[in-house]
């Protein structure tokens, strides 16, 4: 008996505090590679992924629109509702691990009837007690429900990251795409201005009798094939900026290009560090918010497994009871209550088997969407940065190019002047320049939006949520 005796209060605490069943997470082996496929800097303390947006997009115009997204952002704004009700959700979830106070008061009148009390009355029942009931985390189920729900607030909290993470993405992509056709349409509408003054000449030479009517004709295909473009651009640089706008959570948000549409294609950094594989895992949110919610499938095994044993309830009740209100703190009418209970599962079609099984399966899901979401992030680092390379070899071939077409204007003009050459020589130089030029265009942008896939790519701005969120 004294033996026993010692063991009890070793008995009470396990009782009490229980154990957790079910899986416990490891974080699943990923044999991720050394280094991505393109040969890049490593070395660097800090890569691209870790510096924050403004010190990555250097265009304050640029700066100042990713700034009213993030504070005006419709889409954003939703994602941040979530995450508050994620915090909310952990509070009722912990909740089952104490005990629930409540107050009860009650008060009764009656009267018997006289056909079966001899003595009918009117009896009066006033009743004051607190209550307490509490389900004893015997298995860890509360416990792991617990883990499931905190694990799901840091998954909304990481989807909220990868919403700052896309919108900060978006609106550079947008306004580097605006700023292009921007940059096309002046380009076109100069061209259409030079083009007229070739035709009106030619036109003029004609009536001279220098040239023949070919040549005339010439010119005016060729400024109308110039002039055509201008409908189209216009629409797609309208098209463009109420894309941005849409971003930005506003209906007439001013876009001003300034008077050098080309400047803010050069404000970028000039490093190339996208740091190690590894470093994704913790860097990235949409694989931060894929193990977290690998985390929960694996604390919902051991929700559904605690289903297989018995549950315990205690509960109890102490407070007044009386006839008269006067009365109902005196001592004499104490009334209490203590109950426990004891539900144990015997027959359910299979249905927790079913369940427990669900929840298995549910957890190995998540640990293959995990797996896929590390896979896609690390090739789409990879093709962000043969991306980035492609457009580098594409803009300095480009640029080149426009140039030599430039010096073949200069000199066609020359020689036609001088009567050496025909206007058909120089409107052929003239239509390679204008190709060139909105190529050249096209390329820079195509540059700019490699430079925003590899920061996206990094978790870039993952760093830099809205300051409302708290």
């Amino acid at each position: 008996m004294t033996h026993l005796r010692l063991y009890h209060p070793l008995l009470l605490a396990l009782i009490v505090s229980g154990c957790a069943l079910g899986p416990d997470y490891q974080r699943p082996q990923l044999d991720l590679p050394a280094q991505y496929h393109s040969d890049t800097d490593t070395g660097s303390d800090t890569h691209l992924g870790q510096q924050s947006w403004r010190q990555y997009y250097r265009d304050p115009n640029l700066q100042r629109l990713i700034e009213q997204a993030l504070a005006q952002n419709l889409d954003l704004q939703t994602t941040a509702s979530k995450l508050r009700a994620a915090r909310s959700q952990v509070t009722v979830t912990d909740a089952a691990l104490y005990p629930e106070l409540s107050l009860s008061a009650s008060g009764e009148r009656s009267l018997d009837s006289g056909l079966t009390s001899t003595d009918p009355d009117i009896e009066d029942t006033l009743y004051l007690a607190g209550v307490v009931s509490w389900e004893l985390d015997l298995w860890g189920a509360n416990r792991r429900r617990s883990q499931a729900s905190y694990a799901n607030l840091l998954s909304s909290e990481q989807q909220m990251a990868l919403a700052t993470v896309s919108l900060i993405s978006d609106v550079a992509s947008r306004y580097y795409q605006w700023l292009d056709v921007e940059q096309r349409y002046r380009i076109s509408a100069s061209t259409v201005e030079l083009r007229l003054k070739e035709l009106d000449l030619a036109r003029l030479r004609r009536a001279n009798g220098v040239i023949s009517g070919l040549e005339v004709r010439q010119a005016e295909v060729e400024y109308q094939s110039a002039r055509v473009t201008l409908p189209q651009l216009d629409f797609e640089r309208k098209q463009t900026a109420n894309q941005l706008r849409i971003l930005l959570g506003s209906f007439d948000q001013a876009l001003q290009p300034g008077s050098k549409v080309t400047q803010p294609f050069q404000r970028l950094p000039d490093s190339l560090s996208v740091g190690v594989p590894s470093s994704m895992l913790t860097q990235r949110p949409d694989v931060q918010a894929a193990e977290q919610r690998l985390i929960a499938a694996t604390a919902n095994v051991g929700v559904a497994k605690t289903a297989f044993f018995p549950s315990f309830t205690i509960s109890g009740s102490y407070g007044r009871e009386s006839e008269q209100l006067g009365d109902i703190l005196d001592s004499q009418g104490v009334t209490w209550s203590l109950l426990g209970g004891l539900t144990a599962p015997l027959f359910n079609a299979g249905r927790i088997s079913a369940e427990y099984d669900i929840a298995k399966e549910n957890a190995e899901q998540a640990l293959l969407a995990y797996r896929s979401v590390v896979l896609t992030g690390y090739f789409e680092v990879n093709d962000a940065i043969n991306g980035y390379r492609r457009s580098q070899l594409a803009i300095a071939a480009q640029e080149e190019l426009v140039a030599s077409s430039t010096e073949y204007v200069r000199l066609a003009r020359l020689r036609y002047t001088n009567g050496v050459a025909t206007s058909l020589d120089l409107l052929d130089a003239q239509r390679q320049l204008f190709s060139a030029q909105l190529a050249l265009s096209q390329i820079k942008r195509d540059r700019m939006q490699s430079m925003v896939n590899l920061y996206r790519s990094l978790g870039g701005g993952a760093g830099s949520p809205p300051a409302d969120q708290d």
